[in-house]
């Protein structure tokens, strides 16, 4: 998967017959289109980018199979300001840890539990892929001091899955500073030649040359409604540091691109064939909800209950917590004007195995009951654009996983708006 989303990334032409349709009504895809023509126009940026991703999958049973026929399908790609490795590394270490001191005087094979997942090292995985980076702007060698800037949103209390990333950056001598989205523009500065400089909060008479920009923050459409917001993404894109992602690496992450390349033949222009007809098989039936419809009317039929049973309507970015199910669908699309339906797709719904229980620690109290798992997989990706379309790609590996726990009959799946919790899979 990360080598498919790092060259959508690359190819612009097919990213942009792609999200073209949206360019009018959708405007947080108009800016950020915008920014990358300016950079190009501008002949700024970096032929380098770097990309943290995580693509999520959960089981598919439809409730006519067999067990034995469940398979994995995506459920989304996220590619920009992943968040959640630092806290599912955190679980999956307090279960084995549990799990461990359970078993403390028991008989030889008589463990509690069958075995559990190998610990995750996805703080590791994410602080390498941040080093390789960091490294490769650094050759050759350059005269100043340099650092990684971790731009960050203001008052952000997930800030505990960010500090790790940064502690283990420092641990390693890289340095890693962070800057608040507000802060940029006045904490930093973009020299003529693309070289961007930051001065720390804690002195005023050093500029250190940023050598990766790692995002985040920035993927809130409310972060770039003033020009201030604007500008500080342009200036960061601008900048020869490496990106994590730039722009192209973000818009890559859409619904809408998902969607594209869900399409029978898409996925065979960026992998070989083998590769692809695997991809291509974890993919769900997904649809542009404008495109639905129109086809619908000209068939002299309407979305209506039938149509949206089995299916889920998602807009082109979001976190988690903003889909809408079923029935939902309706009354959502009720509420907004057609023009708006392109900043939304429609998927059909993953169908997990129902006798699958859990005892999970709520909001609202213990939950003992049926469940529902997704499982993330986290990739590191440093590559380098050539001319005509060509790649080089410098890293990718797998940098750990997490893995999510709701019980069933919740539709969202988000552990942050409080909908289900970190876990650690039970193997065997």
């Amino acid at each position: 998967m990360n080598n498919l989303y790092l060259s959508v990334a690359s190819n612009v032409e097919w990213l942009e017959a792609v999200i073209a349709p949206l360019l009018e009504h959708d405007g947080f895809i108009r800016t950020l289109w915008h920014i990358f023509r300016q950079v190009r126009h501008a002949g700024g940026g970096s032929h380098i980018a770097a990309g943290i991703f995580r693509s999520d999958y959960m089981l598919h049973l439809p409730d006519t199979s067999s067990e034995e026929t469940a398979s994995l399908k995506q459920v989304e790609m996220n590619t920009f300001s992943c968040a959640g490795a630092c806290h599912a590394e955190a679980v999956v270490n307090m279960h084995r840890h549990l799990d461990k001191a359970a078993d403390a005087g028991k008989p030889i094979g008589k463990k509690s539990l069958p075995s559990l997942a190998e610990a995750t090292e996805s703080t590791d995985g994410i602080v390498r892929t941040l080093q390789a980076a960091h490294e490769v702007y650094k050759t050759p060698p350059t005269d100043r001091q340099t650092c990684i800037l971790m731009v960050v949103q203001p008052r952000n209390f997930n800030i505990a899955d960010e500090r790790l990333i940064e502690y283990g950056l420092w641990a390693g001598d890289v340095p890693c500073y962070r800057c608040e989205w507000p802060d940029v523009l006045s904490s930093t500065r973009l020299l003529d030649n693309g070289m961007l400089l930051y001065t720390p909060t804690t002195t005023s008479e050093v500029e250190i040359e940023v050598s990766v920009v790692y995002y985040r923050a920035g993927y809130d459409e409310a972060e770039y409604l003033t020009d201030a917001g604007r500008q500080t993404r342009l200036r960061l894109e601008m900048s020869k540091a490496i990106k994590c992602p730039d722009v192209l690496g973000h818009l890559a992450g859409i619904k809408r691109v998902q969607q594209a390349l869900a399409e029978p033949g898409n996925v065979k222009e960026f992998l070989p064939q083998e590769q692809a007809k695997d991809v291509q098989a974890v993919f769900m039936s997904m649809r542009n909800l404008d495109t639905l419809a129109s086809e619908l009317e000209a068939r002299g039929k309407a979305l209506d209950e039938d149509t949206v049973r089995d299916q889920v309507l998602k807009p082109n970015l979001e976190g988690g917590g903003h889909n809408f199910y079923g029935t939902e669908i309706l009354d959502h699309l009720d509420r907004m004007p057609r023009r708006e339906w392109c900043k939304f797709t429609i998927m059909q719904r993953i169908e997990p195995p129902p006798n699958v229980n859990g005892l999970l620690l709520l909001d609202e109290g213990v939950y003992q009951g049926p469940v529902v798992a997704e499982l993330g997989v986290l990739g590191g990706v440093v590559w380098r654009r050539g001319a005509r379309g060509t790649l080089e790609v410098m890293r990718n590996e797998m940098d750990g996983f997490s893995f999510k726990t709701k019980p069933k009959g919740v539709n969202q799946l988000n552990v942050v708006r409080g909908y289900g919790c970190f876990d650690c899979p039970v193997l065997g």
